[in-house]
């Protein structure tokens, strides 16, 4: 349905474009705006590797381990019913570590792992209670170092690009604190008996 709207969009503006003769104008925009586009790609891939490159390195070292290991204590009284030594325990510790360090794009294929190992048992389709909590701290994420925004606001050329530390962490561990409280108090409701 979103395609056919934005095809529909972009037909519009071409043919206003053309009837009101701003195709010249519209098509040197367009360009201009591409370019700028690749231009930023190439100034984050930088941001992106290096950030990447670390958490490899974490991963590679251990460190990212013993994170998840630390971890295992909060969130078994987060998820009393999920063993942290098992499979979607750890995938759910590395998954959380990934999002504390700000590495998004690291920590979806472990969040999807532990969605399915969480919701393996399931049959009638109905989120667990476990799946329904691990969704929001993974959505609201709470994020030591926000290296994705830092690498947007430096390939975007300001000043002082890790200015925005404490506020996101301070949103972040609000957002998530909220979610988790949402979580507790209607854990169980809706379910048929």
């Amino acid at each position: 349905m979103m395609n056919f709207a934005w095809a529909a969009l972009a037909i519009a503006g071409i043919v206003f474009a053309t009837v009101t003769s701003a195709g010249d104008e519209a098509s040197g925009t367009l360009l201009r705006a591409a370019m700028e586009a690749v231009s930023l790609a190439l100034r984050l891939a930088g941001g992106f590797a290096f950030w990447n490159g670390l958490i490899a390195i974490l991963e590679d070292s251990g460190l990212a381990r013993s994170l998840a290991r630390s971890l295992a204590k909060p969130l078994a009284r987060l998820f009393p019913g999920v063993p942290m030594a098992g499979e979607a325990g750890q995938a759910m510790a590395m998954n959380l570590v990934a999002n504390l360090l700000g590495l998004g794009n690291a920590a979806t294929p472990e969040g999807l792992k532990a969605m399915r190992l969480l919701g393996k048992e399931k049959q009638d389709g109905v989120a667990t209670d476990a799946m329904c909590m691990f969704l929001v701290i993974n959505a609201s994420s709470v994020q030591l170092l926000p290296t994705s925004v830092i690498a947007l606001r430096a390939a975007a050329g300001s000043a002082a690009p890790a200015s925005i530390l404490l506020p996101t962490l301070l949103a972040t561990a609000v957002s998530t604190a909220v979610g988790i409280a949402a979580c507790t108090l209607l854990a169980g409701r809706g379910r048929h008996a």
